[in-house]
């Protein structure tokens, strides 16, 4: 083989990089080094680009068409003797085709054609930058693609093998109690290939890789299987269950204990190390409720409160955040003045009243919507409200039905503004001592003077009672806890 020794020593350009960029993305696939180093096969390189020993070969097809292309699948040795390839026309059309269809590389088969590869074929896959390798005389093709099947598949039980030492610890991990990214990390920086958690649409856990930053030819990472990526799905899943259930149970722990804090059932100092650990300043606290479920969003909003899940609602304590951030969540929400530890059973009172108007009404509500009647009735179970539409009202619409009306009419309209007789009857368009007449029979069929402060307040909530029960019908059948 002295003839092409000085060829094959030249230098060539690396190895077509186009190529490499769309290779076959498994660290099983045998590569042209690895054919060259079988000793059974004592295959040599006529011409190797720089880069081209870690290019993979998926298959070996052996032809002696000139443009066997319609055959030939990417990343195949294509194996010839050469029988046509003696003429610089033909050794150019078959290279340019084997290069077209993505071929690995050529192997020319010697002893039966050629003893030694032709010139123009070497010329050839020069010029299209492809492999040129030489099978000795007696070494069938066959037996080519049998050390590259050999190959594989000691390849693939060595990566069966470290996948399960690999699953192995992490499965001892994730039952110590190691968290979804740590697991994640483990496989990654084992595989040296990110691992990606995905949630689709449809809710269910998706896991895979991205491909790394170079390309498989260079050794970018070991591909997991889809075996090993199911394994490993699971235990993620199983992880994050575990996290999830770990979390629940903390919320709930801090939901019982600001529960005992609230009822006088345990001091607010028990709560001190859980705002330590938090850095809360405890001088400056503010409770607020939210509708459970919402814990998730609020932790997001704000990573260092205290939060609790009761039966009937999540409950956060924070610092001095600003009062917008609250209204910013787009939730329903009652929140507290600012308190200190010492005081905190009284945010937590305030928090709950305002919750309940805040329920009522939709919205926010905080310590300054709760200072008065209205908020006061909002947080009253209707039952208690009832009594007094029976035993006030009643008897009025009753007097309205069988005589000439107005009667309540009056009583609504004299109330809401402000007790003002002169107003009243503008507004009604009658007399003023229409109306102080008027006024003169509710007394009479209530027992109440709507003209007295204490005994009009007996007539307002009555008032009151019935337009709500008008606006909200049957969801005022039971309070709002």
């Amino acid at each position: 083989m002295a003839n092409f020794t000085k060829v094959t020593l030249r230098v060539v350009e690396s190895y077509n990089c186009a190529m490499q960029t769309d290779v076959l993305d498994s660290d099983l696939l045998v590569t042209i080094g690895d054919l060259l180093s079988a000793p059974d096969l004592a295959i040599e390189a006529a011409l190797l680009p720089e880069g081209a020993a870690a290019v993979p070969v998926s298959w070996v097809h052996a032809t002696e068409q000139i443009d066997p292309r319609p055959h030939l699948r990417q990343y195949e040795l294509v194996c010839t003797l050469g029988s046509s390839l003696v003429e610089s026309r033909e050794a150019r059309r078959f290279v340019e085709a084997v290069t077209n269809a993505g071929a690995s590389a050529i192997a020319l088969g010697l002893g039966e054609v050629h003893l030694e590869p032709p010139r123009a074929l070497i010329e050839a896959c020069a010029g299209s930058n492809i492999p040129l390798l030489l099978v000795p005389h007696g070494v069938p093709f066959l037996a080519v693609n049998d050390a590259l099947l050999k190959k594989r598949t000691e390849r693939e039980s060595e990566v069966r093998r470290q996948e399960t030492a690999l699953l192995s610890q992490l499965f001892s991990l994730a039952r110590a109690g190691a968290s979804e990214k740590d697991l994640i990390d483990l496989a990654s920086t084992s595989l040296s290939r990110e691992i990606v958690v995905g949630a689709p649409a449809s809710g269910r856990m998706t896991i895979g890789t991205n491909a790394p930053a170079e390309s498989a030819t260079n050794a970018g990472g070991k591909v997991p299987s889809a075996e090993f990526l199911e394994q490993l799905g699971s235990l993620v899943e199983f992880s994050r269950r575990e996290t999830d259930r770990a979390h629940n149970e903390k919320l709930q722990q801090v939901g019982q204990l600001i529960d005992l804090i609230e009822k006088g059932l345990a001091h607010p100092a028990a709560a001190a190390p859980d705002f330590d650990a938090l850095s809360l300043d405890t001088a400056n606290l503010r409770v607020s409720r939210w509708p459970r479920g919402s814990e998730s969003s609020i932790a997001k909003m704000w990573p260092n409160a205290l939060i609790g899940v009761t039966a009937r609602d999540t409950i956060v304590i924070s610092g001095d955040e600003p009062v917008d951030s609250i209204s910013s969540m787009g939730l329903v929400c009652g929140y507290s003045s600012l308190v200190s530890l010492t005081t905190l059973r009284r945010g937590l009172t305030e928090s709950r009243s305002a919750f309940k108007l805040a329920r009522s009404k939709g919205g926010v509500a905080g310590p300054t919507e709760i200072v008065s009647v209205d908020a006061l009735l909002e947080q009253v179970p209707f039952e208690q409200l009832s009594t007094f539409i029976e035993q006030l009202l009643a008897p009025i619409e009753a007097a309205d039905d069988s005589g000439r009306g107005g009667l309540l009419e009056t009583l609504r309209t004299y109330l809401h503004l402000n007790q003002n007789i002169m107003a009243t009857g503008d507004a009604l368009g009658v007399h003023v001592n229409t109306v102080r007449n008027r006024l003169e029979r509710i007394r009479a069929l209530t027992g109440r003077d709507p003209q007295r402060l204490l005994e009009s307040v007996d007539l307002y909530i009555a008032i009151w009672a019935a337009e709500h029960k008008a606006k909200i019908g049957h969801r005022l059948i039971r309070p709002l806890t």
